[in-house]
């Protein structure tokens, strides 16, 4: 099975640059997350709910809280992808989870799962999506719960210690 199959659709693919190489001679923590809001963004493109819709309804998404978990190191030059499932979506809130895969690889190198706030950007206040938008995330959340769900979701952050550690700390 392909992981676009089992993980949803890839919203980005990129190189590793150079520039997001830190000392330890791997990517940066920072870049992953950059390269996860690139993903979101091509995602939102794809409603129509990018920059364009930013200008032309003055309503926007904004992050309120996410969750990254960082597996597996990249490189210089690594082919990566960016695989995007949808969660929850109610009025005003859409909650997904990303998946970044080194592309000729098959292990996980990092996940980031996040809620967005729909906001009017006059007032800086929550807002409602309109009919059309929510139906449109509603066909994608029914077609996103056939992907498997992630276990790193809603995971908190913890030492994770084995029982018998537990009972002696």
């Amino acid at each position: 099975m392909s992981k676009e199959k089992k993980y949803g659709p890839v919203f980005l693919e990129t190189t590793i640059r150079k520039e997001w190489i830190d000392y330890n001679g791997h990517m940066n923590m920072a870049y992953y997350v950059l390269l996860f809001d690139e993903a979101l963004t091509n995602f939102l493109d794809s409603l129509d709910l990018g920059p364009d819709y930013v200008q032309q309804s003055g309503k926007s998404l904004f992050a309120l809280e996410n969750h990254v978990t960082y597996q597996q190191e990249l490189g210089l030059d690594d082919p990566v992808c960016v695989h995007f499932q949808l969660l929850d979506v109610d009025s005003k809130f859409i909650h997904y989870f990303m998946r970044l895969f080194h592309r000729d690889r098959t292990k996980l190198s990092a996940t980031l799962e996040q809620i967005s706030l729909h906001v009017n950007m006059e007032n800086r206040m929550p807002t409602r999506f309109d009919k059309t938008t929510i139906a449109k995330l509603r066909t994608i959340l029914d077609n996103d719960k056939k992907f498997e769900r992630p276990p790193e979701m809603g995971r908190s952050i913890t030492i994770r210690r084995p029982a018998k550690a537990r009972a002696v700390s």
